[in-house]
């Protein structure tokens, strides 16, 4: 019976080491697995934490590149604006003075046309209206010259007479005779 035992006790003792080394393989497995689940984890947190990074970057890069089209458009709006306002400016000094051109040749002519036929009226600053057209760049008009056969009118005439001979006839003379101006007495 002590060689069943034996037996017995040898198949136990082989089955221990057996087991003994099985545990210790199991031991290497696990350990092994245990660094390469450490290591791929810190090989994951690596590559999570490159790619936060770049997306951060990305972000900023784009946040960048928007804020400066922004500022880009804002510039031009308010460029644009600017020269909007100093368009209608000009414009608008522009119609004053092309209105202010226009009265004043109407002035001028008007004047011109008095003077023609006879009219003078002392409150006119003809001169300074000329000066005022030269400044601001119109065209001079042209004083109007008499056509050949056209002379006042005989309504001028007769109130340059009247004023010439206020007790006398309108339109004559001293002698009673109509005297045309530019005619030899």
């Amino acid at each position: 019976m002590t060689g069943f035992l034996n037996q017995g006790l040898e198949r136990l003792m082989f089955f221990y080491e057996d087991a003994c080394g099985l545990n210790k393989m199991l031991e290497i497995k696990l350990k092994k697995a245990e660094e390469t689940i450490a290591d791929q984890g810190m090989i994951a947190k690596a590559q999570s934490q490159h790619y936060e990074d770049k997306f951060k970057a990305v972000t900023q890069e784009a946040k960048a590149a928007i804020n400066k089209a922004t500022e880009d458009a804002r510039a031009k709006m308010d460029a644009a604006q600017l020269q909007c306002e100093h368009d209608k400016t000009s414009y608008r000094e522009g119609l004053k003075g092309s209105v202010v051109i226009s009265l004043l040749q109407a002035r001028l002519k008007m004047a011109y046309e008095a003077k023609t036929l006879g009219f003078e009226c002392p409150s006119w600053d003809v001169k300074a209206w000329e000066a005022k057209l030269r400044d601001l760049g119109g065209s001079p008009v042209e004083y109007p010259a008499k056509l050949a056969g056209e002379g006042p009118s005989k309504a001028a005439e007769e109130v340059a007479d009247a004023e010439k001979n206020p007790g006398g006839d309108a339109g004559a003379g001293a002698d009673g005779v109509v005297v045309e101006e530019g005619a030899a007495p």
